[in-house]
């Protein structure tokens, strides 16, 4: 089923907690950054943990493991993924991004919002950072559920790179810049 020692693997990665603190982001980086080589060093923390895994994982088992990415894990192929906890997943992010899709189509049709039930959204904050954040949450919460019971598995480290991909997407947000492009796009208009 897996080569080499699966388990030492996921023990010895960085506790990840649902948190934008400076130390948290440090530690999490500097953790990460102890496994690569030096060629390695500048690569995203997430090529880092797939070339970790790659010495863990069978062939096939790494390739459905390094092609899996919260960009994508919406799509199909993942929905029907034999591996249970990607396929719930990615179920759930479809839903969440079609009651996204209708809640924003209903935004700019100024239709009134309260006539639509949204299952997963709940109360979307009206600041856009706030509102991304708060989608992050969601999905943050989905991958904690999915996580129980596995510890030391494929779906556990496939739960684990979901988590820290949500982190990083978190992490790169910066309200400087992002007023910044919003000023710029009242600045066009």
């Amino acid at each position: 089923m897996f080569t080499g020692n699966l388990e030492y693997l996921i023990s010895s990665l960085p506790n990840l907690s649902f948190s934008d603190s400076e130390t948290v982001q440090q530690n999490v980086k500097v953790l990460f950054q102890k496994y690569a080589s030096t060629s390695e060093a500048s690569d995203s923390l997430v090529s880092i943990l797939n070339n970790e895994a790659s010495k863990y994982l069978s062939l096939r088992d790494f390739q459905k493991f390094d092609s899996i990415s919260l960009n994508t894990i919406h799509k199909a192929q993942f929905q029907n993924s034999n591996i249970e906890v990607v396929s719930e997943f990615s179920r759930f992010m479809f839903r969440l991004k079609s009651e996204l899709k209708a809640f924003r189509i209903a935004r700019k049709s100024e239709e009134p919002l309260g006539k639509i039930n949204y299952e997963l959204l709940g109360e979307l904050p009206k600041n856009p950072l706030k509102a991304e954040e708060y989608l992050l949450d969601i999905q943050w919460q989905k991958l904690d559920t999915l996580s129980i019971g596995h510890y030391s598995n494929l779906s556990a480290l496939v739960l684990y790179k979901l988590k820290l991909e949500v982190l990083l997407r978190w992490w790169q947000f910066d309200s400087e810049v992002g007023f910044q492009v919003f000023q710029q796009s009242l600045k066009i208009a």
